[in-house]
C-alpha cells in the first residue's frame, strides 16, 4: 500500500462524480488513481493541471493557452481574479511540486501527498465552478448498513441452501481478484531478466539492410533510434557521439556501424548492452529482426522477429519493435504504453520522406548545411505535414539562412507540436521561445521539463547552462555545463562553455585554466582548446605562452580567424607590430569583405608612426562604421564606435561629439565609454568609468587587457589596482 493511499481514495470519489462529464480530465484522472509509481503519480497530477488550466484560460481569460508556461496563466487568473487565492495557492504549489519526480536525488515519495492534496482541493472548487455536484461518501454506519442489513440475515436463515452458491460465488469473486492482480502485476511488473537498470546506457547499431532496397537506407535508423528513445527508463547514445568515439579510436570517416564497431562503441564507452537490427526479404514479405547483445561477450541475450507485408506496414512493425526491446530490458508495459506516440504520427508514414529528413539530421550533424537544407526540404515536398522536418528545416533556415523564413516555418510547426515525441516537442518550444518569441524565462522552463522527463540528455543540459549564461545568472551555468560533461564527457561544446563562463564572465582564470587543460586533453586536436589556452594566459600575462597556443590553434585550423585576431592582439602588446599587421592582412586577403581588420591594422600602424597607411586603414574602416549609424540608431555602441575612429582620424571634438550621443541613449555603457574616453586622451575620467564597469560586473579580464582601445592605460598605476582589487582571486 502506498503511502498516499487515503488521498487516492479521495481522488476515486472524485472521478466518480465527473466521470463520462469531462473527458480529456477522466482520461488523465484514470491513469493517476490507477497508479502506485510516485513519478507517475506526479506526471498525471501535473496533466490534469494542465487541463484545468487551458479551459479556465479559454473560459475565464478568453483566449487560448498555446505554449505559455502554466505559472503564467496561474498568475494571470489570479490577477484578474478568475479563480480564488486559495485556489492558486494550491495550483501554484501543485505546479511546483510535480516538476521534481525525475530527479531522484532532490526528490521524497513523501511529496506526493501534498500533490495530490492539492489536486483535490483543486477539484472540488473547479466541479463547483462547472456546476457538476460531487459524489457524497457514505458514512460508517451507512456502510455497516449496506455490508450486513437484517433482511439479508433472515433470509440466510430461512434458506440455508443458498450457502452453496455463496460459497461458490466467493471462490468465483476469489479468483477474479487473483485475475486482476495477476493482470496489474504483469502491467507494472518490470519482468527484466537482462542485467539492464533504469537509465542504464545502450548502442544501437545501423540496420543491417539486407533486402537491396535502398529506401531502408539512414531511414530505419532514424525512425528506430527515435521510437526508442521516447522511453524514460533508458538511454541511447547518440549518432554524434558514436562518430566522436570512432574518432577517438582512429576510425573515423565510417558511414556505416555495424556489429562489431557498434560493440567496440559500446566497450570504449562502458556500455553493456548493444541493439542490432536487421531487415530482409523473402518473396514479398520483410523480416525485421533485432539482437539485444553484451557488449563485451556478444552473447545474444534476446532475440526478435516481425513480419511485415508489404513496405506500409514496416514503421508500424517497427514501432512493436521498440516496444519488445523496451520490455525485454525491464521497462514495465504500463510505462511503455504512456511514453509511446506512434512512428507514423511523429515522423511520418511515408519512407521516402524519413530517409530524405534522415538525410538532412546526418548533413546537419555534419555542418554540411546546404546539404542538410535540400533534404529537410525533399522530405517536406514529400510530407508537407512532417512536423518534425518542418521543425529542423525552420531551425536550420533561422540560424544560418533566412531568420525570417524559418522563423514562420517555426511558427507553423508549433501548430502542430502535438505530433512531435515529448523529447522533440519540448527541445522546439524551447528554442521556439529563445529565439523566435525572445522570452529566455519560458524557454528556460520548457528545457527544464525536458530535462526532468529525460535527466540523462547532455544536450538541455548544455542549452539550459548556454541560457543562464546569456541571462548574467553564471554559476548556474557553470553548474549546467558541468552536469552536461558528467553525463557524456567529451560533449566538448559545454567544457567550451564551461571555460568561456569562467574566462570572460566570471574572470576566474584559475578555474578556466583547469578547464582548459581538460579539454586538450580529451581533443587534442580541437584549435579551440589551444584558442582558449591563449586567451588564459593572457590572463595570466604570460605572451610568449599566449603566442604559442595561438599559433598552435593557427596550426589546426588556418580559417579560425577569431583566434588569429588574438594572436595579433598578443603580437601588438609585446611590440610585434609587423607580425601583427601580417596576420590581419591574410585574414583580409580571406575576406575581403570583412572590414574590422581595417581598424585594427590602422593601430598599429599609428603605433609605428605610419599615420598616412593608418589614415588609409581608418577609411576603409569608417564605411562599414557609418552604415552601421544608418542600420542601428538606437545601438548606443554605434555611436561610441565612430567617435574612436574619428578620434584616430584626427577629428577629435567631431568624435566627441557623436560619443556624447551613446551616453545619451545609454548611461550604463561605462566599459564602452571608458574606451572613448581613453583614446580622446581622458585617463583618469577613462579610469572612473572602467571601475564602474567592473563594478556593475563586467569581468572579462582577458579583453580588458587585449582590447586596443585600452592598451594607453596599461602603464596607469590605477589600471593594475582595478585588476588586482576586482581580480584579486586569481
Amino acid at each position: 500500500m502506498t503511502i498516499w493511499s487515503a488521498e487516492i481514495k479521495e481522488l476515486e470519489r472524485l472521478y466518480e462524480s465527473f466521470k463520462g462529464r469531462l473527458p480529456d480530465l477522466e482520461k488523465e484522472w484514470g491513469h493517476l488513481i490507477k497508479t502506485d509509481d510516485e513519478n507517475v503519480a506526479l506526471l498525471y497530477s501535473r496533466r490534469c493541471l494542465e487541463i484545468i488550466i487551458n479551459e479556465l484560460c479559454e473560459t475565464e481569460l478568453k483566449r487560448p493557452r498555446k505554449t505559455e508556461p502554466l505559472k503564467g496563466i496561474i498568475d494571470k487568473l489570479n490577477r484578474e481574479e478568475k479563480v480564488p487565492s486559495h485556489i492558486i495557492a494550491s495550483m501554484l504549489n501543485l505546479n511546483s511540486l510535480s516538476t521534481f519526480g525525475t530527479h531522484p536525488k532532490e526528490f521524497d515519495p513523501e511529496q506526493v501527498r501534498p500533490v495530490l492534496i492539492n489536486l483535490a482541493t483543486i477539484m472540488k472548487w473547479y466541479l463547483k465552478h462547472k456546476d457538476i455536484l460531487i459524489i457524497s461518501k457514505p458514512t460508517v454506519e451507512e456502510e455497516k448498513h449496506e455490508m450486513i442489513r437484517p433482511d439479508d440475515v433472515a433470509e440466510h436463515i430461512r434458506k440455508p441452501k443458498k450457502r452453496l452458491i455463496i460459497s461458490f460465488s466467493k471462490i468465483a469473486l476469489f479468483i477474479v481478484i487473483v485475475i486482476v492482480i495477476g493482470g496489474l502485476f504483469l502491467l507494472f511488473y518490470s519482468g527484466e531478466t537482462i542485467p539492464f537498470e533504469k537509465r542504464d546506457w545502450i548502442v544501437i547499431t545501423d540496420f543491417e539492410n539486407l533486402t537491396g532496397e535502398s529506401i531502408f537506407d539512414h531511414s530505419l535508423n532514424t525512425a528506430f533510434t527515435l521510437s526508442i528513445n521516447q522511453s524514460r527508463y533508458l538511454n541511447v547514445i547518440t549518432r554524434q557521439r558514436m562518430l566522436e568515439t570512432l574518432e577517438r579510436m582512429q576510425k573515423e570517416g565510417r558511414e556505416y556501424i555495424d556489429e562489431e564497431t557498434g560493440r567496440e562503441i559500446a566497450m570504449r564507452e562502458g556500455v553493456k548492452i548493444c541493439i542490432v537490427p536487421s531487415i530482409s526479404k523473402i518473396g514479398t514479405q520483410y523480416i525485421l529482426t533485432v539482437k539485444i547483445l553484451d557488449s563485451e561477450t556478444a552473447e545474444i541475450l534476446r532475440s526478435d522477429v516481425l513480419y511485415a507485408k508489404s513496405q506500409d506496414e514496416i514503421i508500424q512493425k517497427l514501432d512493436q519493435l521498440t516496444k519488445r526491446i523496451r520490455r525485454n530490458l525491464g521497462e514495465s508495459r504500463y510505462k511503455i504504453a504512456g511514453q509511446s506516440k506512434s512512428l507514423a504520427k511523429v515522423t511520418t508514414s511515408s519512407l521516402e520522406a524519413l530517409k530524405q529528413y534522415s538525410l538532412g539530421i546526418e548533413n546537419h550533424l555534419n555542418a554540411d548545411f546546404e546539404k542538410a537544407r535540400s533534404h529537410y526540404e525533399n522530405a517536406l515536398r514529400i510530407d508537407s505535414n512532417f512536423t518534425a522536418a518542418k521543425a529542423s528545416l525552420g531551425n536550420i533556415l533561422f540560424e544560418i539562412f533566412n531568420r525570417e523564413i524559418g522563423c514562420e516555418l517555426l511558427k507553423e510547426a508549433i501548430l502542430t507540436i502535438d505530433n512531435l515525441t515529448e523529447r522533440e516537442k519540448l527541445g522546439i518550444l524551447a528554442f521556439y521561445a529563445v529565439n523566435v518569441e525572445n522570452d529566455m524565462d519560458k524557454g528556460i522552463e520548457f528545457t527544464k521539463t525536458l530535462i526532468e522527463l529525460y535527466p540523462d540528455d547532455a544536450i538541455p543540459h548544455n542549452n539550459l547552462g548556454w541560457y543562464y549564461q546569456n541571462m548574467g545568472n553564471y554559476e548556474k551555468a557553470v553548474e549546467e555545463y558541468k552536469i552536461a560533461l558528467r553525463i557524456d564527457p567529451y560533449f566538448m561544446i559545454s567544457n567550451n562553455g564551461l571555460v568561456w563562463t569562467y574566462l570572460e564572465c566570471l574572470g576566474q582564470i584559475d578555474s578556466a585554466m583547469n578547464w582548459v587543460n581538460r579539454m586538450i586533453k580529451y581533443v587534442p586536436d580541437n584549435p579551440w582548446g589551444y584558442y582558449y589556452l591563449g586567451s588564459t594566459y593572457v590572463g595570466m600575462d604570460d605572451l610568449e605562452q599566449a603566442e604559442a597556443a595561438y599559433l598552435k590553434a593557427k596550426e589546426l585550423d588556418p580559417d579560425f580567424y577569431e583566434n588569429h585576431f588574438r594572436l595579433a592582439h598578443v603580437y601588438r602588446l609585446q611590440g610585434k607590430y609587423d607580425k601583427a599587421i601580417e596576420v590581419l592582412e591574410e585574414i583580409l586577403c580571406d575576406d575581403p569583405e570583412n572590414k574590422f581588420p581595417h581598424y585594427v591594422i590602422g593601430v598599429n600602424y599609428t603605433r609605428i608612426g605610419k599615420s598616412e597607411d593608418a589614415r588609409n586603414h581608418f577609411l576603409e574602416y569608417k564605411k562599414i562604421a557609418e552604415k552601421w549609424l544608418a542600420d542601428f540608431p538606437d545601438n548606443p555602441e554605434t555611436f561610441i564606435s565612430n567617435g574612436i575612429l574619428l578620434t584616430w582620424l584626427g577629428e577629435k571634438d567631431a568624435g566627441w561629439e557623436i560619443g556624447q550621443r551613446a551616453l545619451e541613449l545609454d548611461s550604463t555603457i561605462h566599459y564602452q565609454y571608458a574606451r572613448l574616453l581613453t583614446i580622446q586622451g581622458r585617463k583618469s575620467e577613462a579610469l572612473d568609468h572602467l571601475e564602474k564597469a567592473l563594478e556593475n560586473g563586467y569581468h572579462n579580464l582577458v579583453w580588458l587587457k587585449l582590447d586596443p582601445d585600452l592598451q594607453s592605460l596599461h602603464g596607469e598605476a590605477r589600471f593594475q589596482e582595478l585588476i588586482d582589487k576586482f581580480f584579486k582571486q586569481n
